[in-house]
């Protein structure tokens, strides 16, 4: 009992950290469990053009930083003969500055950015702080009556920030009201979003606006869009400031928050920004190399995709070996098939992978037929073991070449493959169904050598599965839960399958 506990807290260990590991790459970084998976991958693109005065020239563009529900996974500059350097400004403001000594005629400086609309963590929205509470405007008559009548009516049939901001917006969308007329008229079009953050600032509520881009379909020569943003107490909720509809648009990319410029710049005229964006298809397992390449975390250093691809084609063959080492593991100690060894099985459905099925069952069946007929004819000269075994394995080789050597001159290109078939496992299969043969008879020995086949073919099958083998290769660790899995089977001295066969006549009355 002791040392089942044991084997079941070793089991319970290891295939806890192979599925934790698993399970952090799926979370923290999207790795897709198929390998066809595709997402959509946004290229926006800013483009800042101006004209050049042929003096000293700096341009500081505003850049996104950890948008909600956007994952960055790649940005580039494209600015020829300019400096860049890339920093942060006023408060958190991420901004990118270009400067040349002389700057002449029309100039376009570009940023490109990829972004994946899909919330990866330990990427996306940073942490947001209690904003403090705004400081209470002062407004001019007539507009500060009509804003004092306005908010107390509001203020009379709200509850909290939430709904004193929805209340304000369906106040002033009320298009009879003289005090709505007059808050409306005081303000152009453009600064009316402002005009909303101070009255909202009036009750101590904090508000901002967010400019951002909503990504809804391929689009070129785009400004930002101001959105509304209001905190409820425990998170910014947006609005539509015109509106007052609660949300944010489609795929909104938030770029920068507040009343500071996109761009900056001296030393040059008419500078303007425009923002373009197109969609293309990626790969999820793409995506999530990049993000692992943002963030740092070390999980994909176990995906095996830095090895040279030589080495990375070597590994998912032999990733594959312990998934058909537990499926023997199955059909023996579960089901009851006899087979001849232990990792027989295993390397001859190796070599199936090469020489196809249909192809290398003949093949196999021809080898082992050929050299038990020779090795029953050795036993006539009474050798010793190690010298027998020598010979035998000559006798495998030639037999393979010769195969090889017709295969060839007939023109059959499959017969080549069984150079592919491992020779000394060869050798022993025929040796073990000799010693069979001899002491159990044909029949034990053909038993157990259709058992090693079965048992190989089904192996090939598992090591053959696609699906399997991209999991294998991208999530490694998985081979922990097969070793769990081995030990638990290996604590196992339960009925088999077969002995339901074996011992039916106990169960007749």
């Amino acid at each position: 009992m002791r040392r089942l506990s044991a084997v079941v807290i070793w089991a319970l260990i290891f295939a806890g950290l192979g599925l934790t590991l698993m399970y952090l790459k799926i979370t923290r970084l999207a790795v897709p469990l198929v390998p066809s998976a595709l997402a959509t991958v946004w290229d926006v693109e800013a483009r800042v053009g101006f004209e050049g005065r042929g003096s000293a020239a700096k341009i500081r563009l505003a850049l996104p930083q950890s948008p909600r529900g956007f994952s960055f996974i790649g940005e580039d500059f494209v600015s020829r003969g300019y400096g860049l350097a890339v920093g942060k400004g006023d408060g958190d403001l991420r901004r990118a500055v270009w400067t040349i000594r002389h700057a002449n005629g029309g100039q376009a400086l570009y940023y490109r950015l990829k972004a994946y609309p899909g919330r990866v963590e330990g990427t996306g929205q940073v942490r947001i702080r209690q904003p403090p509470a705004p400081e209470v405007p002062q407004f001019t008559e007539p507009l500060a009556s009509a804003v004092g009548a306005v908010l107390s009516h509001v203020r009379e049939q709200s509850a909290d920030a939430m709904t004193f901001t929805t209340l304000l917006f369906a106040m002033l969308n009320t298009a009879d009201d003289e005090n709505v007329k007059v808050i409306r008229e005081s303000v152009t079009t453009e600064a009316w979003p402002d005009l909303v953050i101070r009255l909202l600032a009036a009750e101590h509520i904090p508000s901002r606006v967010v400019y951002g881009l909503s990504l809804g379909g391929d689009f070129a020569d785009r400004e930002l869009t101001p959105w509304l943003e209001v905190h409820t107490g425990e998170r910014w909720q947006g609005f539509n400031p015109d509106t007052g509809e609660e949300g944010y648009p489609a795929n909104f990319l938030p770029w920068i928050y507040g009343h500071r410029d996109v761009v900056e710049a001296t030393g040059v005229d008419r500078i303007r920004v425009t923002f373009a964006a197109a969609r293309s298809p990626m790969t999820r397992l793409g995506i999530a190399r990049k993000v692992e390449n943002a963030l740092d975390t070390g999980l994909l250093s176990l995906s095996l995709t830095d090895l040279p691809v030589r080495t990375q084609n070597v590994y998912r063959v032999l990733l594959m070996v312990p998934l058909g080492a537990f499926v023997i593991v199955l059909l023996r100690m579960v089901v009851g098939i006899p087979t001849f060894g232990t990792f027989m099985p295993v390397l001859v459905a190796l070599a199936f992978r090469e020489t196809r099925l249909m192809v290398g069952i003949p093949l196999f069946l021809l080898v082992v037929s050929t050299g038990l007929g020779i090795r029953s004819a050795l036993t006539h000269l009474r050798l010793l073991l190690v010298p027998r075994l020598a010979s035998v394995l000559v006798i495998v080789i030639g037999v393979m070449l010769a195969i090889s050597l017709l295969s060839a001159a007939l023109g059959i290109e499959q017969g080549l493959s069984i150079a592919l078939f491992p020779m000394v496992i060869l050798t022993m299969t025929i040796e073990r169904m000799s010693i069979v043969w001899e002491e159990r008879g044909p029949g034990a020995s053909v038993r157990e050598f259709m058992g090693s086949l079965g048992v190989a073919i089904a192996a090939y099958f598992v090591m053959t599965e696609e699906h399997l083998m991209y999991l294998m290769f991208v999530f490694p660790e998985l081979l922990l839960v097969v070793l769990a899995l081995c030990l638990l089977f290996g604590a196992y001295t339960g009925y088999r399958l077969s002995e339901i066969l074996r011992f039916r006549d106990l169960t007749r009355p």
